[in-house]
């Protein structure tokens, strides 16, 4: 019988993937973990924030988590996690709760909302930097949760807002603000701007929007490259293209110094993807895939490494997941990656280090024909006596011919004395699983475990750094490191206890 419950490692794996902003998406699985795993999906809350790629997933678990019973305690790391997010993630998670009507909870997220809003309001400083990124973000927060606001946060916010006595005015920006100041951008001249973003740190796309044509003037595109963060140089470099970063030296240089510093990040994985694809200038591409690679190195993972795809017939989607899957691996790994074709017999490339594009000119004749032996590349690794320590298959896991793969890992881990972990990618059909020669049938039957991820026809291949990322040489691994991460109690983010108090 096939497994009806919801496994940890799937979980990891299932919220692993991008949602592209559909947070309905996490709301099946989120709800089956809260019944089934509910201390582990709180545990997976705290691992999320810390090590998750997947932004989305940050702001849906934690509010599907409250939509089912859920202990105190556990509910409580919920709410925390939430009280960690940005305005925008903040919004996003308190629109979704109203979706969801989380029972017994909303009223105490309100209350989130103001004890978060209040607890900004403290350092105007600090609120203007906030402010002048998100006012429309935080002007709908306020009145959501219908909180009261300070007179001059107030002014910013809402200044056409009405009167008691009828009628609107226009209040005034608090004089000396950020504010006031990005009002007057566009008066001055390009040398002015620029100096008043970099001494003042106006974010870039708000300077952007308040320069209006002024932007494109160098001075000022040199300022705002020098004021961007990380993740807004990454997702902004098909404009900077159009603005002068490959043609003008001073712009270029500025470009490429902000680029080795987002290669350091490893948080950015996503975005950069994102950006590479998007780009059409080959030398721009080939910069941000170099930031990539160093991303992808810098999160690591042990050991050696197989990939086996299947190229038999109808296996052209799982020949290109196979390649994707090799140059993450090739990336992050520190020992040897090896990618063997399979149809009934093995072809093998060794990729240690490669990159995908030299991946995909290596394999570009390789195509899908012929019968399914699974089997087939474990037993060339055996012959060759190379010790793995973890196995990826990209398969649609029907095999028909010997060697079947459960009997060829069977002798392999006999000869090495050690059961390596092995995880399926399934392409093409979902619901094999009885089939006679279904692999994860034949690995249970002998008593091995493997660990599956559907991959559907429209693979996001953006998230599959996130998926590759879970996989351990270590098959519990990351359960543990899931069970270590820490749960948070509100007081440990918010000074007032007010949303301690159950509604």
């Amino acid at each position: 019988m096939p497994e009806t419950g919801l496994t940890k490692n799937k979980l990891i794996a299932e919220l692993s993937r991008s949602s592209h902003g559909k947070l309905d998406d996490y709301v099946a699985v989120g709800k089956q973990a809260a019944a089934q795993e509910p201390e582990f999906l709180a545990h997976l809350i705290a691992w999320d924030r810390l090590k998750g790629q997947v932004r989305d997933a940050k702001v849906a678990l934690p509010v599907v988590s409250l939509s089912v019973p859920y202990p105190d305690e556990l509910a409580e790391n919920s709410l925390a996690h939430m009280a960690m997010l940005g305005p925008r993630e903040m919004l996003r998670a308190y629109r979704f709760a109203l979706q969801l009507k989380i029972p017994g909870h909303m009223r105490q997220f309100r209350r989130l909302v103001g004890a978060w809003l209040r607890e900004n309001e403290k350092d105007w400083r600090d609120w203007q930097r906030l402010g002048v990124q998100h006012r429309a973000t935080l002007h709908e927060l306020y009145a959501l949760a219908h909180v009261t606001r300070p007179t001059r946060i107030g002014a910013v916010l809402f200044r056409g807002e009405r009167k008691p006595e009828g009628g609107t005015a226009r209040v005034p920006l608090p004089p000396g603000s950020i504010f006031e100041t990005v009002a007057h951008l566009k008066d001055m001249s390009a040398q002015e701007a620029a100096g008043t973003i970099m001494n003042k740190k106006i974010p870039f796309l708000i300077a952007m929007g308040a320069l209006g044509t002024k932007a494109k003037e160098p001075d000022l595109v040199l300022a705002l490259i020098n004021r961007m963060s990380s993740t807004e140089l990454i997702t902004n470099t098909k404009m900077l293209e159009r603005l002068g970063v490959k043609t003008n030296p001073a712009l270029k240089g500025a470009f490429e110094k902000g680029l080795e510093k987002a290669a350091q990040s490893k948080k950015n994985v996503l975005k950069t993807s994102r950006a590479a694809d998007a780009i059409g200038d080959e030398t721009l591409k080939t910069k941000l895939r170099g930031v990539q690679d160093k991303q992808l190195a810098s999160m690591g993972v042990e050991g050696n490494w197989l990939v086996l795809g299947d190229k038999s017939g109808s296996m052209e989607h799982a020949i290109d997941v196979a390649k994707h899957v090799a140059a993450v691996l090739a990336k992050m790994v520190k020992g040897k990656v090896w990618l063997v074709f399979f149809d009934t017999v093995p072809q093998t490339i060794d990729v240690t280090g490669m990159p995908l594009d030299v991946i995909q000119n290596v394999t570009r004749f390789v195509s899908a024909n012929g019968g399914t032996s699974i089997g087939c590349g474990l037993q060339r690794m055996l012959e060759s006596k190379e010790e793995l320590d973890g196995i990826a298959i990209v398969s649609d896991a029907q095999e028909n011919t010997a060697p079947y793969f459960a009997d060829a890992y069977k002798k392999y881990s006999e000869a090495f004395s050690k059961e390596v972990p092995v995880y399926l990618y399934r392409v093409g059909n979902q619901s094999n699983f009885y089939a006679d020669k279904d692999l994860k049938k034949s690995m249970n039957a002998l008593g091995f475990d493997l660990q599956e991820f559907d991959v559907p026809a429209g693979l996001d291949f953006y998230s599959l750094p996130n998926l590759v990322t879970t996989m351990r040489t270590n098959r519990y691994s990351l359960v543990d490191e899931v069970m270590a991460s820490k749960l948070l109690r509100l007081s440990d983010v918010l000074k007032t206890q007010e949303v301690l108090v159950h509604a």
